[in-house]
């Protein structure tokens, strides 16, 4: 088994300027995510081993002109024993690696920190300055949907925004590109949760969080970790409430309930057949912003009887960013 002399201090490293220089990062999975995180920390300076069952060939030789320490085995007992001699001060996962992984399992038995590619792309978010904020709308049914709707929104009012994640380009190279994005909305698979360290160890802090699945394994609470605007969960159905109240966020962050019923102080939902918005306005006791009918909707291509979850996080989404609801409703009506 190899240990390092010294063992770094990965609290310093919150910062794209940070040393990574004196940092032996074992990657474990060479799919799209993998080779993303090892072209960054390539980038950064970083010693980088790469623990992968198997990946193509374009990206094996490209990983090893980039110098890495290449360990392609598909046998797991010979995984199991890479993990066990690798050098390591931290590890990153990509999101589709079972905790059950042989080399995952080798590393966490000898104490190794553990980051999922998310948490070390927050840590390297600033390498442009002034960074995107994030906006997180995690779910396999509605996430996607949801995603692009936001950013089309986004996108109509002017403002730079981009999607990654499972359906998308990897988080990095979005953050690496040198377009000056005002916003990334990052739409995870709820399997690469699993991943996610616990705020403020992963030192996250998304504009608005999503997750309006209604049926979601409980490690996907961490979706909610660190939010400083926005939480928005699926009201009156699934555990999404529960995972806000118990989240720990930055204080002053709003939870903010969607759904199909009429829509109480907070929420957003359905009066008759108009979709309004009692979350984001002043006077919210009392008053509620319509921001489209259903008959519109159904115009603009939407199937309301499938789709409505993904257009509600859309709509609170925008409505967090303070756009008009005239513009919203515009966007949401284009077939």
């Amino acid at each position: 088994m190899v240990e390092p002399l010294t063992q770094p201090d990965l609290s310093e490293l919150t910062s794209w300027h940070s040393n990574w220089r004196d940092i032996d990062v074992v990657v474990i999975g060479l799919g799209a995510t993998g080779f993303s995180v090892l072209d960054t920390l390539v980038e950064l300076g970083a010693r980088v081993s790469v623990i992968a069952r198997d990946a193509k060939p374009d990206v094996l030789k490209i990983a090893a002109l980039l110098g890495a320490n290449l360990i392609l085995e598909a046998d797991d007992a010979r995984r199991g024993e890479a993990g066990s001699r690798v050098p390591a001060d931290v590890v990153v996962v990509s999101p589709g690696i079972s905790p059950a992984d042989p080399a995952v399992v080798a590393l966490q038995a000898r104490g190794v920190p553990v980051w999922s590619d998310t948490d070390f792309a927050w840590r390297v978010r600033d390498k442009y300055s002034p960074p995107a904020s994030w906006i997180v709308v995690a779910g396999d049914r509605f996430g996607p949907q949801a995603a692009d709707l936001a950013s089309r929104i986004a996108q109509a009012e002017g403002r730079i925004t981009a999607v990654a994640g499972w359906q998308g380009p990897p988080l990095l190279d979005l953050l690496r590109d040198p377009i000056e994005y005002q916003s990334i909305i990052l739409n995870p698979s709820l399997e690469s949760l699993r991943w996610w360290g616990s705020y403020p160890d992963s030192l996250r802090e998304p504009l608005v969080s999503v997750l309006v699945e209604q049926e979601v394994p409980d490690y996907a609470a961490v979706v909610y970790e660190g939010t400083s605007l926005a939480c928005v969960y699926w009201s009156g159905a699934g555990p999404t409430e529960s995972f806000v109240e118990q989240a720990d966020v930055v204080q002053g962050a709003r939870a903010i309930g969607v759904g199909t019923s009429s829509p109480g102080m907070s929420e957003i939902g359905l009066v008759e057949d108009i979709v309004c918005d009692r979350a984001f306005l002043e006077d919210r006791k009392n008053q509620a912003l319509e921001i489209s009918t259903l008959e519109e909707l159904s115009e603009g291509g939407i199937d309301i009887s499938t789709q409505l979850p993904a257009i509600f996080a859309a709509v609170a989404i925008a409505r967090a960013l303070d756009i008009p609801p005239a513009l919203i409703a515009g966007v949401l009506s284009l077939p």
